[in-house]
């Protein structure tokens, strides 16, 4: 009776668990010399097992601090630039956990060419952690059972594993939205995945798949998941998509404890990892050099039942009347934004664009040199991905010229006291984000007691610690991914869907857009030189 009393004490603490600890590594990737010609499986496993020694070394101490889970990033195992020859000898067979259960540790002989899983289950297993981790699948198909099967008799995954603490393998996901990811197929079934541990229930995701409803809002309003996990190679792309910035933004408002783990090749702006939870982040890490890094945080269990979008504010707002005589035109990510310039030391500005209009209220602490400006965008992003989003943002400028606002920036010297942003968003799938730097041009987050992000308001509650680069809501419209804004009238729409496909990225409507935005910048730019 005693002892079967310690053994329900023992896995009965799960149930009184108010925290897991997890763990993310940002590792610098060691790559293969060719990636662009097709090379042996000896050759191909010799490189890969460069970074499974790193990964076991990290997955060794993390065991040793405790650590429930541990997240390895995108292409961590092999690298990345490969064409579809180039990586075949980097794939393993990976069965469907759904329908065999698989422990390669104890069983490593039971498929072929099972190395790199054989490394990660015995990983988990060794180290007492559940392991997540990015490699290739290579799944045989044929075309007389498969008309989609690709004509070299074979698809290729770009998917992520998981192994519980036993090292089975419980989960397998292939990467839905691909990333000029030529080497990989498009998997015919585009299905989200989760799993469940005795901290909480997850939900899978990489890299690109962040922007898309698919799989990311059908994890939170379909698998009821308390946590995600996220293997990426992202590269940075401010104002609003620095790895940092946007998923800590994810975190916060899709209300979920989110694991980014990135790739650091910090020459190509790849870097930025971190532990989130809604209130902001745990752990992150951000840096120029090319060191890895392991980041352990104790991590709240988050309430599935809070797991849902807050509705925004229903603001009416009168556009017509919210344009500003000093208003002007600048591109963001090669989106064209309307802008009203921050002269003054504090103040109260409105700018609006198609649908949506973006109040805004603040108060630097002492007036410089730098050009800040408020901004708002309602329309249809076409470059690199196609996606609609409505956004809200306060961002430093370039340089003291109109036209550099909006484009990439990093350093400041600017405190704000404090301000408020609030957008008339037709949406509840808002994403807010605050970026700092520091005295080293280093791009850091707010510390998680220093804002509050409720319903469509983005607000600074006290001064925030380091000078401000941006402050943002980003919404996505995902229904309207589907929508061409033809013409400067948002009503005025053409029906397409072409936004749904990614495997076409330079489609001949976004050639137009991109054209049409050129032009009206350079247009714009003419008018307020003439001026």
């Amino acid at each position: 009776m005693f002892f079967e009393l310690i053994l329900f004490c023992f896995y009965s603490r799960t149930f009184d668990w108010n925290t897991f600890k997890g763990a993310v590594y940002e590792h610098h990737v060691i790559m293969p010399e060719s990636t662009k010609t097709w090379v042996n499986r000896s050759f191909a496993l010799e490189n890969m097992m460069k970074n499974i020694n790193v990964y076991q070394k990290q997955a060794m101490k993390a065991g040793k601090e405790g650590v429930d889970i541990l997240v390895f990033p995108e292409d961590g195992i092999y690298g990345y630039i490969f064409n579809r020859k180039g990586v075949e000898s980097y794939l393993e067979y990976i069965p469907n956990p759904e329908l065999e259960k698989w422990n390669a540790c104890d069983e490593p002989d039971r498929y072929n060419d099972s190395e790199i899983q054989y490394s990660l289950s015995c990983m988990a297993k060794h180290n007492d952690l559940y392991i997540v981790a990015d490699m290739g699948d290579y799944q045989p198909c044929s075309r007389g059972n498969d008309p989609k099967c690709p004509p070299d008799g074979h698809y290729q995954f770009n998917t992520a594993v998981v192994y519980d603490k036993d090292g089975y393998l419980i989960a397998k996901y292939h990467k839905i939205n691909l990333f000029y990811e030529f080497q990989f197929d498009f998997p015919p079934e585009k299905k989200s995945v989760s799993f469940e541990t005795p901290f909480g229930k997850f939900g899978v995701m990489i890299c690109f798949d962040i922007i898309f409803r698919n799989p990311a809002v059908d994890l939170l309003e379909n698998h009821d998941v308390d946590s995600i996990v996220f293997p990426t190679a992202w590269m940075d792309a401010l104002p609003l998509l620095a790895a940092i910035q946007f998923h800590s933004a994810f975190a916060a408002g899709a209300n979920v404890n989110f694991l980014a783990a990135n790739i650091k090749k910090s020459e190509s702006k790849f870097h930025g990892s971190g532990i989130y939870s809604p209130k902001g982040y745990l752990d992150f890490h951000y840096s120029e050099d090319n060191v890895g890094r392991l980041l352990i945080a104790e991590i709240p269990i988050h309430d599935r039942k809070r797991n849902s979008y807050p509705e925004p504010n229903m603001l009416i707002e009168d556009n017509n009347s919210k344009t500003s005589n000093d208003s002007f035109q600048s591109l963001v990510f090669h989106d064209l934004y309307n802008f009203v310039p921050l002269f003054d030391i504090q103040g109260k500005r409105t700018i609006c664009h198609n649908n949506l209009c973006c109040s805004l209220t603040y108060e630097k602490q002492t007036d410089t040199d730098e050009l800040f400006a408020f901004g708002a965008f309602d329309g249809l992003h076409t470059f690199e991905g196609t996606y609609y989003i409505q956004v809200c943002i306060l961002l430093k400028c370039k340089n003291s010229n109109l036209t550099s606002c909006g484009e990439p920036e990093e350093n400041s010297i600017t405190f704000f006291k404090q301000f408020q942003i609030d957008g008339t968003f037709d949406t509840s799938y808002i994403y807010p984000e605050i970026l700092l730097s520091n005295t080293s041009n280093l791009l850091l987050l707010a510390a998680p007691n220093t804002w509050i992000y409720k319903k469509g308001m983005l607000q600074s509650k006290t001064q925030l610690e380091y000078p401000v680069v941006s402050a943002a809501m980003l919404a996505r419209v995902y229904e309207k991914d589907h929508i061409l804004i033809s013409d400067k009238n948002p009503d005025n729409r053409i029906q397409t869907d072409f936004t749904t496909d990614q495997e076409n990225p330079m489609l001949p409507e976004r050639i137009v857009i991109t054209f049409y935005k050129f032009f009206s910048a350079v247009s714009n730019y003419i008018y307020r030189f003439l001026l």
